[in-house]
C-alpha cells in the first residue's frame, strides 16, 4: 500500500504539524513558523489504505500506510541517531527507538484522511496503534483510524488523502485493501500534481497581493482538495 499527493492549505496561518517534527535539525527544517513556503512540497509521502468491515459488513476502520521519501526518512534516521553504519538495516534496539516517531499529533489533527459518504464527512478518532519500520531507505508507518460510528457496508465511500496546507505531497499508488468483506469495488483516480502546484502558486500570489507587506517565505495557504487523489469503494448490490 502506498500512495503520492499535493496539498496546500489547512488554517491560514499555522505551524506545521508536529507529526512531521521531530527535535533539533527537523524542527529548523520542517517546523518553521509559520509554515515555510519556499520549495513546497517538502514531504513526499506514498499513502496506502486498508479497509477494514466489522461482522455486520460494516466500515468499522481505515488502516493508513505512510511511505515516506527517502530524503525525510534519512532526516528522521540521522536526527534520532539510528543506523550509525550506514548500512540501512536497524537493530532490534533501534527499531524500539523509531516506533511512534510520527505518532504525536497536534489536538484536533486530521491525519490528512478525508472520508466522506454522501459528501457528509465521516468522523474519526485520532489515530492509534502506531508501528514503524526502515525498509529500502524509506521509513514506513502504520496507524488505525477508528470510525466513530461504523459506515453502513452498502454505503458508497469516497476517500482522499491530501495536506491542505501542500507542506506534503501524498499519492494512492495502489487501491485500498479491503477485509471483511468480498464483495466491493474500487474506483481510485489518480490526482493532478500540475494542478496542486498551480493551487499552491495561485493562492500565495493572492495572499501578496492582498497585503504588500507579506512576504512569500512567511505564508501559509489552503488549496483544499486540489489535485489530490481519491478512491471510491461500493460494497455489495449495484448502485
Amino acid at each position: 500500500m502506498a500512495g503520492r499527493m499535493d496539498v496546500t492549505g489547512g488554517d491560514s496561518i499555522r505551524k506545521a504539524p508536529s507529526m512531521f517534527a521531530r527535535t533539533a535539525c527537523l524542527t529548523l527544517a520542517l517546523t518553521l513558523p509559520p509554515a515555510i513556503v519556499m520549495a513546497h512540497p517538502h514531504v513526499y509521502i506514498d499513502a496506502g489504505l486498508g479497509m477494514d468491515y466489522n461482522a455486520d459488513g460494516d466500515l468499522a476502520q481505515i488502516t493508513v500506510q505512510w511511505a515516506y521519501d527517502d530524503f525525510y526518512s534519512l532526516l528522521i534516521i540521522e536526527d534520532m541517531v539510528l543506523d550509525p553504519d550506514g548500512d540501512g538495516i536497524l537493530t532490534e534496539d533501534e527499531t524500539r527507538q523509531l516506533q511512534g516517531f510520527d505518532s504525536e499529533w497536534e489536538p484536533g489533527f486530521d491525519g490528512r484522511l478525508f472520508p466522506t459518504v454522501d459528501g457528509t464527512p465521516v468522523a474519526m478518532q485520532p489515530g492509534r496503534d502506531f508501528t514503524a519500520r526502515y525498509q529500502d531507505g524509506r521509513l514506513i508507518s502504520t496507524h488505525v483510524r477508528v470510525l466513530d460510528v461504523p459506515v453502513q457496508g452498502d454505503k458508497p465511500v469516497q476517500i482522499q488523502v491530501y495536506d491542505p496546507e501542500y507542506y506534503v505531497q501524498f499519492s494512492m499508488p495502489e487501491a485500498p485493501a479491503i477485509t471483511g468483506r468480498d464483495d466491493c469495488r474500487i474506483d481510485l483516480q489518480s490526482g493532478d500534481p500540475v494542478a496542486a502546484a498551480a493551487a499552491y502558486n495561485k493562492a500565495v500570489s493572492d495572499a501578496l497581493d492582498d497585503d504588500s507587506m507579506a512576504q512569500a517565505e512567511m505564508l501559509t495557504v489552503d488549496i483544499g482538495d486540489a489535485g489530490a487523489d481519491q478512491v471510491r469503494v461500493v460494497c455489495g448490490a449495484t448502485e
